[in-house]
């Protein structure tokens, strides 16, 4: 039973980890891109832009590389519930931030990622990984753990 549970525990582990790789990847490219907008728009109109571009590639990344599912038109109707939850605690962070506590308009979407974080985790792999019949084909899979 303990190696039953230790499995599990560096499954989860390594599902974290890649989450957190792919999370990355998104903010990064995401972040720029709001950056670039926020010189011409406001900055809440260019937080709602980045945010849907960002709910696309997240989709892709976390379907495939974090889950190792294959995409579906289920999953990927239903995966933007995650980030309504994600887009609204962080343009409510957002506000505050900025108009509140004067944080630059630059700086306050850095801070929100690590206050979102562990709620996209958690939606993400309830509508993604939930539907274990759906795993990638021949991807290597985390229980070769060795690998």
């Amino acid at each position: 039973m303990g190696r039953i549970h230790s499995l599990g525990r560096r499954v989860r582990e390594q599902t974290f980890s890649r989450f957190v790789v792919a999370g990355a990847i998104n903010t990064g490219l995401t972040y720029l891109i709001y950056v670039l907008l926020a010189l011409i728009l406001p900055y809440p109109v260019a937080y709602t832009v980045t945010t849907v571009l960002g709910i696309f590639l997240s989709y892709l990344l976390n379907a495939r590389f974090v889950f190792r599912r294959k995409l579906s038109l289920v999953t990927a109707v239903q995966y933007p519930a995650v980030y309504v939850t994600q887009y609204l605690l962080g343009l409510l962070l957002l506000y505050l931030l900025v108009e509140k506590a004067r944080m630059s308009k630059f700086l306050a979407p850095i801070l929100i990622v690590a206050a979102t974080v562990p709620v996209t985790f958690l939606l993400s792999r309830l509508v993604i990984a939930r539907d274990r019949s759906t795993p990638a084909s021949s991807t290597a899979e985390e229980s070769h753990s060795s690998e």
